[in-house]
């Protein structure tokens, strides 16, 4: 069963549309905010692992070897590499999220958990 991919040009969001029959017929539309104006991305070929290879997976030493926690580049390397493995789980904005939380660290507005 085939899933297609259409990344909005409106708001730059991209909607997934499973079809269960080759003889279905698609119309796309962005499903953040209803716009038309969609193109197809050519998208990842999917795996699909059991929760424990995944958690094995992220639990291999050899996966951090390059990790320099002094080092921000290092860190979001790593992160996405996770976001990577984790999919679906992180939720499809985890690397919008990822670059916002580095670039607020890059700039000296880390959140340090206390209220002003």
């Amino acid at each position: 069963m085939p899933i297609y991919e259409y990344r909005c040009e409106n708001c730059h969001k991209v909607s997934s549309f499973l079809l269960l029959r080759v003889s279905e017929e698609l119309v796309p539309y962005c499903k953040a905010c209803g716009s038309k104006d969609v193109k197809k991305k050519i998208s990842r070929v999917a795996v699909l692992r059991d929760e424990e290879r995944i958690m094995e997976s992220l639990l291999d030493p050899s996966k951090f070897s390059d990790l320099d926690e002094n080092d921000p580049g290092s860190i979001e390397r790593v992160m996405k590499r996770v976001g990577r493995e984790l999919g679906d789980e992180l939720g499809e904005d985890f690397n919008e999220t990822l670059e916002e939380a580095m670039a607020g660290g890059a700039s000296g507005e880390a959140n340090t958990g206390e209220e002003i």
